[in-house]
């Protein structure tokens, strides 16, 4: 009975298997052998086994690659940081509020945009001629910004775009916490004297402390590979001020390149860093402690 059950259980299971080993860790292994090979479809042939080479690459000639990186730092450093604290403050700030399930919807709006309308939709709204947001700046006296034009312009219009796009995220993940707090904490800290500041400092920050850095990593991981923005916007110009890593991916390996090898070392140059990166931010953060997932 045990034997025909276990056949049975395999015979369900392995189609699963084998289909994810065949979309996941086949083009997974694949893509890290030929990252070590010339391949670029456009000049036709079979690979060519070149070591390192891709790899040295990226770090020593390839300039469009440190613009990159460049870019993808800014948006590290402005645009994740700016969407947590934004995020959290409005979480706080319409509790309570009049409408407040009104104002919780409106808030979520752009998050559930898809990213190719609100590519076409911010392009719309930063044009030089007839762009709302120029218009409004000539109404002021102020001078048109060309702000997909202008090398710095459009680096802020992206991570304009971005701090729009995914504030919301962390917004609903700080307000599902907050609705998650113990009104006897915040109930005791009152009658101990505390005012609203008090108790959002001392008893209500603390606890959602790890939801808001869970937050910020989700963030963190999903900004390295920002793409959709800048394919319906930018298209990583003028130049390369607006070139994420991964639009640099896409047009050397898709776009214009076709050099598989080259994207592929890429990719995974793009993976480590991300691993890395979150991984010490998690033992920086003492994220599994605030998580309690830590050795008792």
């Amino acid at each position: 009975m045990r034997t025909g059950t276990t056949k049975t259980g395999w015979g369900l299971v392995l189609p699963l298997v084998v289909l994810y080993l065949a979309l996941t860790i086949f083009p997974f292994i694949y893509t890290i052998v030929i990252s070590f090979f010339d391949y670029n479809l456009a000049k036709g042939g079979t690979p060519r086994f070149i070591g390192l080479n891709n790899y040295i690459a990226i770090f020593s000639t390839d300039r469009l690659a440190r613009d990159s990186v460049r870019f993808s730092i800014v948006i590290l450093l402005i645009a994740v940081p700016l969407e947590t604290i934004l995020g959290t403050a409005l979480a706080f700030l319409i509790r309570g509020v009049k409408g407040e399930h009104t104002v919780r919807t409106l808030l979520l709006v752009p998050m559930m945009v898809p990213p190719v309308v609100a590519g076409i939709m911010w392009k719309m709204l930063f044009n030089f001629a007839y762009g709302p947001i120029n218009y409004v700046l000539s109404l002021a006296t102020l001078p048109k910004i060309s702000w997909l034009g202008d090398w710095f312009y459009s680096q802020v219009a992206v991570v304009i775009m971005d701090i729009w796009q995914w504030t919301p995220f962390v917004f609903l993940i700080t307000y599902a916490g907050l609705q998650g707090i113990p009104i006897d904490l915040v109930e005791a800290a009152r009658v101990d004297g505390a005012n609203a500041w008090d108790v959002c400092r001392y008893v209500e920050l603390p606890m959602l402390l790890p939801l808001i850095l869970v937050a910020f990593l989700l963030r963190l991981i999903d900004a390295l590979k920002l793409f959709d923005v800048v394919y319906m916007t930018t298209w990583g110009g003028p130049g390369s001020a607006t070139h994420s890593f991964s639009f640099y991916i896409y047009k050397v390996g898709i776009s214009y390149g076709w050099d598989v090898g080259y994207a592929a070392a890429l990719s995974i140059l793009l993976l480590i860093v991300s691993s890395v990166l979150v991984n010490l931010l998690i033992k920086m953060l003492n994220l599994n402690k605030q998580l309690g997932l830590g050795a008792k």
